[in-house]
């Protein structure tokens, strides 16, 4: 049995539109799977900067209370926020306490007023040129 050159030249059309669909949608895979890939990572910077967000309120809170409720102001010029493990995941907070008296009395009254500015800067562990680091930084004025 002969076959005809009709149905040969089918069937080579046929594989190469084979090919040609596999190839397509080969390549729409990718697409989607580094689309996907992309929205992940934004999704987890996003997440961390909501940490650091927290975490810098965190430090000015943390300053706050060094220098308002405790019997001894302590006001350090720089330390770090001791953080329990897993609380603020991999978040250092350095909390600057910057203290300015002055003898202008805010209310009436004797006495000295002293004002602290006190900034908190929390940053993820990495270096500030890798893609996944994030910084945010709080600042607050308390008298005392």
């Amino acid at each position: 049995m002969k076959r005809s050159h009709s149905n040969q030249t089918q069937r080579g059309f046929a594989l190469i539109a084979a090919i040609v669909l596999i190839v397509v949608l080969a390549a729409m895979a990718g697409f989607v799977a580094s689309m996907v890939g992309g929205q992940s990572a934004g999704q987890q910077l996003e997440r961390l900067s909501g940490v650091a967000e927290m975490a810098a309120q965190t430090g000015v809170e943390w300053g706050a209370y060094q220098v308002l409720r405790q019997p001894v102001v302590s006001c350090a010029p720089s330390s770090i926020l001791p953080v329990l493990p897993g609380s603020l995941g991999a978040m250092t907070v350095t909390v600057t306490c910057t203290p300015s008296p002055t003898t202008e009395p805010l209310v009436p009254g004797p006495g000295t007023v002293t004002v602290y500015q006190i900034t908190a800067r929390a940053f993820s562990g990495g270096n500030p040129t890798s893609p996944d680091f994030v910084e945010r930084t709080k600042t607050a004025v308390f008298s005392r």
